[in-house]
């Protein structure tokens, strides 16, 4: 991951936090450009979107907060009295989730966090993204169970890209573009203030691709809310059990079947 495509998010959420309540964040991707009022991720719990406030309700155990951003999501679980660890790239994203009374917080990413396990991984806000390409979701699930406990889940929303790029999809079901990449692989570049960080991979999965994935690797996929008219849902992904073994009874060499 190239932190430097993070420094004009950090730079804008800096400058929002001393003050500048008309800070706005250029996003450029492959529909175009997206002006971003950066009061969006500065949101109240009485803000949060539907599919916000189910993940949040679903969250057990000790959890860790994965691209926390302002920190609105764990400030909301730590006022519920749970175990709360946010995680941000960069240091000025640390600074700002500490300032604003994230008890815990670690710049890190989740590959290279050494905080113990947790029973919910917080993923939101496409949280899945972080991942890049099918590749690295691949790996995602090949390397994620080290931060779960016996029975933890990951809580992580997507969307299914396709419903915005091709409006046949329903009858298509196209996943790849003419050069052969995934549709969902998608290319992203910030801006804050003129100052434009290197593009850098955004995925946005679709659910039968996450269910395959996961499921290739060993993981279980529910939805639990959505897609929606965007395409956008909500995902529960849990590392599946073993299957007890079966104890197999051995036969009575002195029976007899008559």
């Amino acid at each position: 991951m190239d932190l430097t495509a993070w420094q004009p998010h950090a730079e804008a959420m800096r400058s929002y936090h001393e003050g500048n309540a008309a800070a706005v964040i250029v996003v450029y991707d492959d529909f175009g450009r997206d002006d971003v009022p950066v009061s969006y991720f500065f949101r109240d719990p009485g803000q949060f979107l539907p599919y916000e406030r189910d993940a949040l309700d679903l969250c057990r155990g000790r959890v860790l907060d994965v691209g926390a951003g302002s920190g609105g999501h764990s400030l909301e679980l730590q006022a519920r009295g749970m175990d709360v660890t946010a995680i941000e790239v960069l240091p000025q994203l640390s600074r700002i989730l500490r300032q604003r009374g994230v008890r815990q917080v670690r710049t890190a990413t989740w590959m290279d966090l050494d905080a113990g396990t947790f029973d919910t991984v917080l993923m939101l806000m496409n949280g899945l993204g972080l991942t890049e390409t099918l590749d690295g979701l691949g790996r995602f699930f090949r390397h994620a169970p080290r931060l779960l406990r016996p029975g933890g889940q990951v809580l992580a929303d997507s969307t299914d890209v396709r419903v915005r790029m091709d409006p046949d999809v329903g009858k298509t079901g196209r996943l790849n573009r003419p050069d052969g990449r995934y549709i969902g692989e998608l290319h992203f570049q910030l801006e804050f203030e003129g100052e434009k960080g290197p593009p850098f991979g955004q995925l946005y999965v679709d659910p039968d691709t996450l269910k395959r994935s996961a499921e290739s690797a060993g993981w279980s996929r529910e939805i639990i809310r959505g897609p929606d008219d965007s395409g956008h849902y909500l995902a529960r992904l849990t590392v599946r059990q073993p299957e007890p073994a079966t104890l197999h009874r051995p036969s009575n060499p002195g029976s007899s079947a008559g």
